[in-house]
């Protein structure tokens, strides 16, 4: 299964790629929202995990793009632990869509058991 990772920090990107493809996952990366709805129409992964703020095209934006596109893929929406309106945004995250919402920096276990989760539905059909 493909997973969409969306972050502009390419450090943060690349570890969690990292991290999901030791566990068997094909990923894609996207640097910003933008990039992120470009790679899900050519690829249309399984999952999107997107941070919330970015240039370009934030998180919300992508969501609500998606969403309102009916998309039915599970969106992971995750922003730093450390920012002030974290609890708000991720709030309005889950309202535009969001299947799940996580902090940063992640908790590898944590993640990986959302993942599997949000895609266990996906592997019965």
């Amino acid at each position: 299964m493909t997973i969409l990772v969306v972050d502009d920090d390419a450090s943060q990107r690349e570890m969690l790629a990292r991290m999901l493809r030791t566990r068997g996952y094909a990923v894609v990366e996207a640097a910003d929202g933008r990039d992120g709805l470009d790679q899900y129409y050519l690829l249309q992964p399984a999952l999107v995990i997107c941070d919330i703020l970015m240039p370009e095209m934030d998180g919300l934006e992508m969501i609500g793009a998606l969403r309102g596109a009916h998309v039915q893929a599970p969106i992971i929406a995750m922003l730093e632990i450390d920012d002030f309106q974290a609890a708000l945004l991720l709030e309005v995250a889950s309202k535009m869509g969001a299947d799940a919402t996580v902090l940063k920096p992640l908790e590898t276990d944590q993640l990986i058991k959302t993942v599997s989760s949000l895609l266990a539905p996906r592997l019965c059909h």
